[in-house]
């Protein structure tokens, strides 16, 4: 009778489906309102896309919220699965297989409501201090435009709105909704300024290393997009 319990027992343990696997998936430490910390996990609107998209790739999201730099230095060894929300830039696309986009946001320059600034062109912003945050990539066009005064800030979009009003910075820019939300947090007011740098589609980086993940990652942010899952996600955070 043992016996036969045991081999019932080992049965049931070779028909158990096996766990999905973990991924470790890295990505700004804070970022609302696309990553943040509530209540112990990890939120946002793009933690809630990654997810999604993890799940329906037969894996098991682990979302690990770090430094950017410290992101960066992560996926560059190769030491985990993949990290968001990269900005799409040649040498990114050289060096990862960088999956998406999986949506798209908008980089803006701001400053304080008495300061008034206006622009069309880059050029138009020589002789003001810019804040930007260190390892960031703004697009080829500001990156690379050595004319213009930047100071950066080692921190977050929170470091960088103080900068702005405490006057050591005139102009900052970054992502619109991150800069809102921080600036209402931090109660400063900011005039937003038209136009938009950019409209910046945003990437899942995945190590070269890991070709496998990022095939499926692929199929499933295509999977997403088809049934709606996606843009049911990004309803919700409008």
């Amino acid at each position: 009778m043992h016996l036969l319990v045991l081999i019932v027992a080992m049965l049931l343990l070779l028909v158990r489906p096996a766990a999905a696997e973990a991924w470790r998936i890295v990505c700004d430490e804070n970022f609302p309102p696309y990553n943040f910390i509530d209540q112990g996990r990890v939120a946002g609107l793009d933690a809630e896309i990654i997810e999604a998209l993890v799940r329906r790739a037969g894996a098991t999201p682990q979302i690990d919220p770090q430094p950017w730099v410290r992101v960066q230095d992560l996926l560059e060894r190769g030491a985990v699965d993949a990290a968001f929300q990269f900005v799409g830039r040649a040498d990114r696309f050289e060096k990862y297989f960088m999956v998406g986009p999986f949506r798209t946001g908008q980089t803006v320059f701001a400053t304080r409501p008495d300061h008034r600034i206006q622009w069309k062109t880059l050029a138009d912003l020589r002789g003001y201090r810019i804040g930007t945050i260190r390892g960031y990539t703004y697009g080829a066009t500001f990156d690379n435009d050595a004319s213009l005064a930047r100071e950066a800030a080692a921190g977050d979009y929170s470091q960088l709105v103080r900068m702005l009003a405490a006057q050591r910075v005139d102009v900052i820019i970054g992502d619109r909704e991150a800069l809102s939300y921080f600036a209402r947090r931090e109660m400063l007011r900011l005039d937003i300024i038209s136009p938009p740098l950019a409209e910046v589609p945003r990437y899942i980086a995945v190590p070269k290393t890991r070709p496998d993940r990022a095939e499926r990652l692929t199929g499933a942010l295509a999977s997403l997009r088809r049934d709606g899952t996606l843009m049911a996600i990004l309803k919700r955070w409008e």
